[in-house]
């Protein structure tokens, strides 16, 4: 990414940046007013969040659980997972916020981080009503031949998947690092 002057942009340290520093782009309102799918969150899936990154101070009525569910299954339209050694599988949900009451289905389509795969599970979504509610899954596992170097290693590599039903386009971002 550059800036108005062709330059790469670059972060607080002065270093060029990547998507973590640059974050998601301008807010468009008529995109915002329908944006096809939103992703839900409870107050008490953000308390488990908190839970998953060691941040456990937020609410002193919450106790958080024996069993944590990992941070990347966080209902949130972004992904992040760190250290990746193995096929992970990342859950969501979506809900239909389209208009009108009629059918909608969205396709799948994503740009995966460098060395890695990424599917989903249906890639294919249907809704019949607005309210309606589905459940995907996200399917991340690192490519056998990949040939890293050392620099490479541990170092996020960013992407993207998204839901298309040629009205909407709901992307996502997705940033890897591989253990």
């Amino acid at each position: 990414m550059t800036n108005d002057k062709k330059k790469p942009i670059q972060d607080t340290t002065g270093l060029p940046a990547n998507p973590f520093a640059l974050g998601s782009g301008h807010f468009r309102p008529t995109k915002a007013a329908d944006p096809g799918l939103v992703y839900d969150a409870s107050y008490r899936a953000y308390l488990l969040y908190g839970c998953s990154v060691n941040i456990t101070n937020i609410d002193p009525t919450f106790k958080c659980p024996s069993k944590i569910p990992p941070g990347y299954n966080h209902n949130y339209p972004s992904i992040a997972v760190p250290n990746l050694k193995k096929t992970v599988t990342v859950k969501r949900t979506v809900t239909n916020v389209g208009t009108g009451n009629s059918t909608s289905t969205y396709l799948f389509s994503v740009k995966p981080p460098s060395g890695i795969s990424v599917k989903a599970i249906p890639n294919i979504l249907s809704f019949n009503r607005i309210g309606q509610k589905q459940r995907f899954k996200i399917v991340i596992k690192p490519l056998k031949n990949q040939v890293m170097n050392a620099t490479e290693k541990g170092q996020y590599q960013f992407g993207w998947f998204s839901w298309t039903d040629k009205v909407h386009v709901v992307r996502s971002p997705i940033a890897v690092s591989l253990a």
